[in-house]
C-alpha cells in the first residue's frame, strides 16, 4: 500500500526512446519529439511525464484484473454508438460502432479508427474512456471502432473469423473509408492485439499508408513469444490470462460452429472446445482455417515487429513493464529507435491496458492519447 510513497518520483518517469533528433522529421523549426514535448508534456516532457500507480492497485496484475471489472460498468463512462454492419468483399461481416459528435460531424472532421484487443469490443472500458476524453479534448472528432468478425453480436457468415496478424479486413475498411470520407484525416489507435494488427498494417502499407499518425498501446509485438509465455503452466496463466483469452476464442467458435465447420477444411470440434491455451486453440483451429502449416507459422507471420522498420508516419508506442500479458522481452526498443518516425513511451507500471491513478482510480491513458491525437492533427 505504501510502495509508491517510499520510492523516489523519478522511478515513475515515462521513459522515452526515439531516434536522434537530427534524424527525426521536422515541421517548421520543430522535430517530432519537440512537438510532442510541447503539445503532450505529461507524456513526452521528462519534467512532467510520470505515471504513478495508485496505492490501492500498485501492481500490474491488480490493475489488469480491476480493468476487467470495469468493462461491465457502463454507467460511469457511457458512450452512445451508432452501429454499422460492414460487409467485406468475401461476404464476411463485422460490427463498426461509430461515436459521433453531438452536434453533427463535418466532412473534414478527424476520424480515429480504433482496433480493440483480442475478441474485444466497443464496450471495453479502455475504448469508452478514451472516446469520452477525446470528445472533450478534440471536439468534433469521430471514432469508428472496427471489431473482428464474429464479435459483439455479429455472427459469422463465412468460416473465417480473425487472428492476431490479420490485416486484410482493416485494409479493406480503410480503403472504403478513404473513399467515403476523403476529407477526413485518419488516425489509427490500436490496443493489445489490435495494436499488433494496426502496426503490421501500417508497416505493410509503407508510404501508401492513409493514416496521418497512429498509436499502439500494450502491443505484444512478437505473437509467438507472447503466446509461448502465456502457455507456460503457471497459476496466473491457467486460471487468469491465458484461460480467459482462450475461453473468449472458444466462445466465438461455439457461437458460429455451424458456419465454421461448413468450410472447406478439416477441423476437430472437440480439440477446439477442449483447448486450454491459445497455442492449443490456434493449432486446432486458427492455423487450419487460415491455411498455415502450423500455429507457430501463423504466429510468426502475424507478428508486427518485422514491419516496424517500414513505418513512414508518426507513431507512438506505449508499454508497461509490469504488463502481465505483453512482456518486456518483446518490446522492440532497438527497432523503434532506428526508425525516426517512432516514439516509444515505457512506464514502470500500468498493467495491461489499465493505467489507473489516484484515489479515485481514474484512467491515465485517455488524456495522453487524446493529447497525442490533437498534436498529430497539428503536425502539418
Amino acid at each position: 500500500m505504501v510502495y509508491t510513497v517510499l520510492l523516489p518520483k523519478r522511478l515513475f518517469r515515462v521513459q522515452l526512446t526515439h531516434a536522434a533528433e537530427e534524424k527525426q522529421p521536422r515541421r517548421g523549426n520543430k522535430t517530432l519529439i519537440e512537438h510532442l514535448k510541447d503539445r503532450c508534456p505529461t507524456l513526452a516532457d521528462p519534467n512532467h511525464a510520470f505515471y504513478t500507480p495508485p496505492h490501492l492497485l500498485p501492481q500490474g496484475d491488480m490493475q489488469t484484473i480491476y480493468l476487467y471489472t470495469q468493462h461491465y460498468k457502463p454507467a460511469g463512462c457511457p458512450i452512445e454508438y451508432k452501429r454499422e454492419i460492414f460487409e467485406f468483399a468475401d461476404g464476411g461481416k463485422a460490427a463498426v460502432d461509430w461515436a459521433l459528435p453531438d452536434k453533427g460531424d463535418s466532412p473534414s472532421a478527424p476520424l480515429i479508427v480504433l482496433i480493440p484487443g483480442i475478441a474485444g469490443t466497443s464496450f471495453d472500458y479502455y475504448a469508452r474512456s478514451f472516446i469520452k476524453e477525446l470528445h472533450t479534448q478534440v471536439p468534433g472528432s469521430r471514432v469508428a471502432v472496427l471489431q473482428s468478425r464474429g464479435c459483439n453480436g455479429v455472427k459469422l457468415v463465412t468460416p473465417k473469423a480473425f487472428h492476431g496478424g490479420l490485416t486484410e479486413d482493416l485494409r479493406e475498411f480503410i480503403e472504403h473509408i478513404a473513399e467515403r470520407m476523403p476529407q477526413a484525416p485518419l488516425i489509427g489507435m490500436g490496443f493489445s492485439l489490435g495494436a499488433n494488427i494496426l502496426t503490421k498494417y501500417i508497416g505493410e502499407e509503407g508510404s501508401k499508408c492513409r493514416f496521418v499518425a497512429a498509436a499502439s498501446v500494450c502491443n505484444p509485438y512478437d505473437i509467438d513469444v507472447t503466446i509461448s509465455n502465456m502457455s507456460q503452466p503457471t497459476l496466473k496463466n491457467r486460471y487468469l490470462y491465458a484461460a480467459a483469452l482462450t475461453r473468449s476464442l472458444i466462445s466465438v467458435f461455439i457461437s458460429n460452429k455451424d458456419v465454421i465447420t461448413a468450410g472447406d477444411f478439416e477441423l476437430d470440434p472437440n480439440a477446439i472446445t477442449s483447448a486450454r491455451t491459445i497455442e492449443e486453440f490456434n493449432k486446432a483451429f486458427t492455423a487450419k482455417v487460415f491455411g498455415y502449416a502450423s500455429a507457430k507459422e501463423l504466429n510468426c507471420s502475424g507478428s508486427c515487429v518485422q514491419y516496424i522498420k517500414n513505418i513512414e508516419i508518426p507513431m507512438l508506442f506505449i508499454n508497461a513493464l509490469d504488463d502481465p500479458m505483453c512482456y518486456q522481452q518483446t518490446i522492440p526498443t532497438a527497432e523503434i529507435k532506428k526508425n525516426p518516425n517512432l516514439i516509444l513511451a515505457v512506464t514502470r507500471h500500468g498493467g495491461h491496458l489499465a493505467y489507473f491513478e489516484g484515489l479515485g482510480l481514474a484512467p491515465w491513458l485517455p488524456s495522453r492519447l487524446s493529447m497525442f491525437v490533437a498534436a498529430m492533427l497539428d503536425w502539418k
